[in-house]
């Protein structure tokens, strides 16, 4: 590999077979496809066969970093964990802070490919002297924390464990991957953590201390510096950073409640802020591998990590419940069990609305009061969806087939798109947000078009368009490609302009486009302008498009439920609006060169160079 960044190997394992194999990443590959998600799009598109189960043996799980994963860059600890989902059955890929990235390209690999079922319980160790497939028998049933605790007893401190915890055991279709231990970062969403149990593989140990070298070391380090904010740890940045977020939000009207059916919980806000002023004294930033931002609180409460508004809500708000305690105990259950809070607070807001509507009853749900703001009752059955037991069988399996499991109008109140559940912003108070959650490759997902604007931080100047159709498409198209760059690199969204401001000091707005494109260009030699790496963007997006058509994807299923178009939230500043799709939609398949039946159109695949997929 001639390019800096880059290890310009790849590690293939099958477990079946215990082979391993090093393949090489190729200069081509590096200018198409990046790394991270692009990269994983690549392998995906060339290994996973369309008629297999996502569960399927053969079907691979890719983990892979991106050119600045492991580098001086900052906020590049981060790295992609991707593959068809159990969940959604279509391309899936979700993404993890945190150190793991950074210790696997030291260990000198840009991706790892896993195959094959093992025939007892392993874990994988990968080192920058060795890699091997180890037993885990005495790791059965342990948690998360757990896991991580034995294997850096074993094999060192310096270790960095990916693990699954009893709900991929499980094969729990939304169980994630989460590592670091106790810090808790997670490849939360698409189910991940269903796909690598189902191999037998209970974690990925990575150690590695190979520096990564870089293009132009020496002109990187100067214009990070220029850029660059100061290293945040008081408590002030905590309290800013939380008051925005938890208050912001809910007055913005953000937030589910009650399976997306009201537009707000009494007590929900005021319960949020007393929460965030009584343990801000503990709290302090929590900052990723390269991170400069600090988005979450390293802080724990009688051995609880403290949540994040992603799980706030769909946890709070969503279960109707105001109680704090009790939404700390479900994320420290999602936690430790590694299982995807969003998803989980979707699939309990689904059953308890069954419940509620007579659709389901105590008979079906061993007995426990599904009701709406019952805290003991979402805690026993969140455990009992960890554990694939009674009524919690059905939920384990999402959203989308637990309503098809169930029957009796079940469907009418199975929120999703694509088959993965809604995160923690109502669609109806974005018209981006709303198209963003219709058309992206995995599902509904927030991150893909948080900010419509690239480079620009004026949020109160996009709150004045948000109800507008005309033109959302636009912003959404070049925003969803450049996510998918900033994805492909690997890069935290939180350190962009317009996002960054909020997570970070006063002195610092985030960085643009001109700072990713001059980063990229000092760390691997290439000469790309922001275009041509906006282009890359639209091809892995378009990439991971075909994919999903390959596996059956129809234009129709690029919508959003029927709740959200046909009820209004009746509260804060979204109460009348709904999102107009059709118009929305139709402009966005004309700004993508999609075909009415959501194929690409011919010259639209010959730009992109992807003829070979399709």
């Amino acid at each position: 590999m001639k390019y800096g960044g880059y290890r310009g190997k790849i590690l293939d394992v099958n477990l079946s077979e215990e082979k391993i194999t090093l393949l090489d990443f190729n200069e081509n590959d590096a200018e198409n496809f990046i790394g991270g998600g692009g990269l994983a799009a690549k392998i995906v598109a060339e290994l996973f066969k369309p008629n297999l189960s996502p569960l399927h043996e053969d079907a691979p799980l890719v983990f892979a970093t991106g050119p600045l994963t492991g580098t001086i860059v900052p906020w590049s600890g981060r790295h992609c964990v991707a593959g068809i989902s159990p969940l959604t059955h279509l391309w899936g890929e979700s993404y993890s802070g945190g150190n793991w990235g950074k210790g696997l390209k030291q260990a000198g690999y840009d991706a790892l490919i896993i195959r094959g079922e093992a025939k007892k319980k392993v874990y994988l160790y990968v080192s920058d002297k060795k890699v091997s497939i180890e037993d885990a028998s005495h790791l059965k049933n342990k948690d998360c924390w757990q896991t991580d605790k034995i294997l850096k007893d074993e094999l060192g401190d310096k270790t960095k464990v990916a693990s699954i915890g009893l709900a991929g055991e499980n094969i729990v279709k939304f169980a994630s991957i989460l590592n670091d231990g106790s810090a808790s970062r997670m490849a939360a969403r698409c189910g991940f953590g269903a796909l690598m149990g189902s191999k037998n593989l209970k974690a990925v140990a990575v150690q590695g201390s190979k520096k990564v070298k870089l293009y132009d070391e020496s002109r990187l380090i100067e214009s990070i510096k220029e850029k660059l904010p100061p290293l945040i740890t008081e408590k002030e940045h905590c309290l800013k950073k939380a008051r925005f977020v938890f208050s912001g939000f809910v007055d913005d009207g953000r937030h589910g409640v009650e399976n997306w059916r009201k537009g707000d919980l009494a007590g929900f806000k005021e319960a949020l802020l007393e929460e965030v002023e009584k343990h801000i004294e503990k709290a302090k930033p929590y900052l990723c591998s390269g991170c400069r931002t600090g988005c979450v609180e390293s802080n724990t409460l009688k051995g609880i990590r403290q949540s994040v508004w992603e799980s706030f809500a769909p946890l709070g708000s969503q279960l109707g419940i105001i109680d704090m305690a009790v939404v700390q105990e479900l994320y420290d259950i999602c936690n430790r069990n590694a299982i995807d809070s969003i998803s989980a607070g979707g699939v309990l807001s689904f059953a308890m609305e069954c419940f509620e509507e007579g659709i389901i009853s105590k008979k079906d749900t061993d007995g426990i009061e599904l009701e709406f703001g019952n805290g003991e009752a979402a805690k026993e059955m969140l455990e009992k969806i960890c554990r694939r037991e009674g009524f919690g069988e059905i939920l384990a399996e999402g959203t989308k087939r637990a309503a098809k499991l169930i029957g009796r109008r079940a469907e009418e109140f199975a929120l999703h798109t694509k088959g993965l559940e809604i995160p923690a912003h109502d669609p109806r108070t974005h018209n981006f947000m709303a198209l963003t959650y219709a058309t992206d490759n995995r599902g509904a997902s927030h991150l893909s078009a948080s900010n419509p604007r690239i480079g620009e931080s004026d949020f109160a100047d996009l709150l004045k368009i948000r109800f507008e159709a005309e033109g959302t498409a636009e912003m959404v198209v070049r925003r969803q490609n450049y996510s998918t760059l900033l994805n492909s690199l690997v890069l935290c969204i939180f350190s962009q302009a317009g996002y960054a401001q909020y997570y970070s000091p006063e002195n610092f707005q985030g960085i643009s486009a001109k700072e990713v494109n001059e980063w990229f260009n000092l760390a691997t030699g290439m000469n790309k302008d922001i275009d041509s790496m906006l282009f890359d963007g639209e091809r892995i997006f378009n990439l991971k498009h075909i994919i999903n058509r390959k596996l059956g994807l129809e234009s129709s299923e690029d919508s959003l439920p029927k709740r959200f178009l046909t009820l209004k939230r009746g509260q804060g500043p979204a109460a009348n609006h709904l999102p107009q799709m059709d118009e929305m939609i139709k402009e966005y398949y004309e700004k993508r060169s999609w075909k009415r039946n959501g194929d690409l159109r011919e010259e639209k695949v010959n730009q992109l160079g992807l003829r070979r997929f399709t």
